[in-house]
């Protein structure tokens, strides 16, 4: 215990806000020019009184990871959970990973999938995290925050007349493969365009780490199992598609419209299930698609906007892998909306109003083994809500900034009728009401509070509503009476930039109370089975810290290189729920603790590049599904019996430290050469129960900007 208190005391006082960097100087990017695009207007960090991250493109190229989930764990103190097969999910300031409480988009439209793992790299000009309740900004289901992905428009950067790009190829561990085209630029006068395009694969199953970097006691290593060490994991391997495409025509300076394609294509994505292989072996095909057009005006001060957008996307899973395999789930989940704004400059101040409509259908079908529809896990569903916000950005003096907002939303849950499931049709609607009030206040030079203050919605959907299934030994049976839940955050903090020398501080407080937060409850029956159902809790509360620090050796010697030490903290106080009034707090579970980045990077004028880096993940409480399995763990359950009696049917899963490293060096800014370690120490670890994570993998890239 006295070996983690003094790790995470000597990382939170490190801890950094990822920002972007200037192209011609090795100094970090000034607060003035980086801005944001996820708050509906277009800021400057600096006028935004909630709590922002930044990972600039640099980043995500020197880090050379292909999709969002491994760029999120490692570049910021967020929660992801990821499993083999392409699936991931992040969470936010002490909420469970998931669309439920986090909101991620695309350009500032949403999409319709929770799995960020289909989400590329390949052509990103910044990830923006908006952490807090931000749901009177986008409505439901941003509780813990926003992800914001911004992508690349070439015609803005210097060589406005010519087409730019890059091509980048990488080889490296378990036979993984990719390759990246990105290019764009104007073709003729008004007329201009974005494409990108990537390939990855992997052709053998990752193994899982063999140390253990953390002293852990002897019922922690029990529980990530030793039996696992070095050992494969089926049905990690795949080969998926992803592409993005930008058409824009420019009428006038002051009139614009763009089209956007966003596209991830995967066939045939081995599933092993788990490392156990409890599940059997199978494979699972993935479609996503966002589409969405922008026209945009300006006349006066008003700044108009009209984003419609369509997305979809398209799962189906299958009863085993290879040739012969049958479907026996379909999911086909899709988006469709319109964004209205106007962003209006008033002198110093900016207004925005705006109406937004949305609506979200989801419909699935299950299969037996002759190919014939059976009863699905949860019946068809539709949300529908519209909209009307508002919010002020007020430059009250050139210290004091103020932000307010309000959102109305009015929502629509409708449940279908599945005869299959004995379900009948359900209707429910709801008024929500979301405020916000942020202030920001310049105490000197650098020098800065900061303090923001919001409330957000979360409607069930239909698999905790209506939903019924059987995975291995666990039945799973849906809620009717499940109310929606909400949730009032606080925080606040103070900061300190200095660009000139190479600083940058930053320590929040954060306070959410939780109200009918949904949760599991689980009973084990008699012939050794579970029934599982959901259930509204009294209440939750979460609180911690966020610690982000960076100081710049390169400012002693006016950046004739960059030497830069930096972390990135969350750490959870209070992370803990009531089932009812009179029942005992308990911990909320498939959360971890503590969050924490951190690393070295140093960088020279002549394009070397090299960086050392960490990420630790603190302890986490999941429920023991793989007991239920005599083979697997032989003995676990009777020892945590008798040796931690409170527990029950939970396991408190240990903490993990993962080390990286990077080498890149560019040849007059055109060819890059890199190479990219990531768990370095061979780290043996999970982010879920039975789904170990890859050890020790060696990446090459080669790359070509043009």
């Amino acid at each position: 215990m006295k070996q983690k208190l003094t790790l995470l005391i000597a990382v939170a006082s490190l801890a950094l806000p990822l920002s972007a960097s200037t192209t011609d100087s090795l100094r970090t990017a000034n607060i003035d020019e980086v801005l944001v695009y996820g708050t509906r207007s277009i800021l400057p960090l600096k006028k935004v009184p909630s709590k922002i991250e930044v990972i600039s493109a640099e980043t995500i190229q020197r880090s050379g990871f292909t999709s969002l989930p491994d760029l999120l764990k490692n570049y910021s103190s967020v929660d992801v959970i990821q499993y083999p097969g392409f699936n991931a999910t992040v969470g936010i300031r002490g909420f469970k990973p998931g669309k439920a409480y986090t909101t991620v988009l695309i350009n500032g439209i949403p999409t319709a999938s929770e799995n960020i793992s289909t989400i590329a790299l390949s052509d990103i000009a910044q990830v923006e995290i908006l952490k807090g309740p931000f749901s009177s900004v986008y409505g439901t289901n941003a509780m813990g925050g926003v992800i914001n992905i911004v992508t690349v428009q070439h015609v803005t950067v210097q060589h406005k007349e010519q087409l730019t790009g890059r091509v980048s190829a990488t080889a490296g561990s378990y036979d993984n493969y990719a390759g990246t085209l990105a290019l764009g630029g104007r073709i003729v006068s008004g007329l201009s365009f974005d494409l990108s395009a990537g390939y990855t694969s992997e052709h053998t199953n990752y193994k899982a780490g063999n140390n253990d970097i953390l002293r852990h006691n002897s019922l922690a290593k029990a529980i990530v199992d030793p039996e696992t060490r070095g050992a494969t994991m089926p049905g990690s391997t795949y080969g998926v598609y992803t592409g993005s495409l930008r058409l824009g025509y420019d009428f006038s300076p002051n009139w614009s419209v763009n089209a956007y394609e966003n596209l991830f294509i995967g066939d045939a994505i081995r599933t092993g299930g788990s490392i156990y292989g409890v599940y059997g072996l199978s494979q699972k095909d993935i479609t996503r698609s966002l589409t969405s057009l922008e026209v945009l005006g300006q006349v006066g001060i008003h700044r108009l906007a009209l984003r419609p957008y369509y997305s979809f996307e398209v799962s189906q899973n299958y009863d085993k892998a290879g040739s012969g395999a049958i479907i026996n789930y379909r999911r086909n989940g899709q988006d469709y909306g319109a964004i209205l704004q106007d962003d209006m400059t008033l002198g110093a101040h900016r207004l925005t109003l705006g109406a937004d409509y949305k609506k979200s259908d989801t419909k699935t079908k299950s299969f037996d083994a002759k190919g014939a529809q059976k009863a699905s896990y949860n019946p068809d569903y539709s949300t529908s809500s519209l909209g009307f916000f508002a919010q002020t950005n007020l430059s009250v003096t050139e210290r004091f900034i103020v932000s307010a907002g309000a959102r109305l939303d009015l929502m629509r849950f409708d449940l279908s009728a599945d005869s299959r499931l004995n379900s009948e049709a359900k209707h429910e609607q709801h008024l929500v009401f979301s405020p916000n009030l942020g202030l920001k206040y310049e105490l000197a030079r650098g020098l800065r509070l900061h303090a923001s203050a919001g409330t957000s919605f979360a409607a069930p959907d239909a698999y905790r509503k209506a939903g019924q299934y059987t995975s291995g030994k666990t039945t799973t049976v849906g809620n009717r009476d499940l109310r929606p839940e909400s949730s009032l955050t606080i925080d606040g903090g103070i900061g300190y930039t200095n660009y000139e020398k190479g600083i940058d501080l930053d320590a929040t407080y954060f306070y959410t109370d939780h109200k009918d937060m949904i949760v599991d409850k689980v009973t084990t029956n008699t012939d050794k089975t579970a029934t599982k159902t959901f259930i509204n809790s009294d209440k939750a509360r979460m609180h911690g810290l966020e610690l982000m620090a960076a100081y710049d050796f390169g400012s002693l010697v006016d950046y004739a290189f960059s030497l830069k030490a930096y972390a990135n903290a969350t750490l959870l106080l209070h992370s803990k729920m009531k089932l009812a009034a009179a029942s005992d707090w308990t911990p909320i579970k498939y959360v971890r603790n503590q969050n924490i980045t951190f690393g070295l990077d140093f960088t020279t004028r002549e394009g070397l590049q090299f960086g050392l880096s960490g990420r630790y993940i603190g302890q986490r409480w999941e429920d023991n599904w793989f007991g239920y399995y005599p083979n697997i763990r032989t003995g676990l359950a009777a020892r945590v019996a008798a040796e931690q009696p409170d527990w029950g049917s939970r396991l408190q899963h240990p903490s993990a430290l993962i080390f990286g490293a990077s080498l890149h060096y560019t040849i007059k800014q055109r060819l890059g050469l890199g190479v990219n370690v990531d768990n370095l120490y061979d780290e043996h670890y999970t982010e879920k129960d039975g789904y170990h994570m890859p050890g020790r993998t060696v990446r090459f890239k080669l790359s070509y900007q043009f």
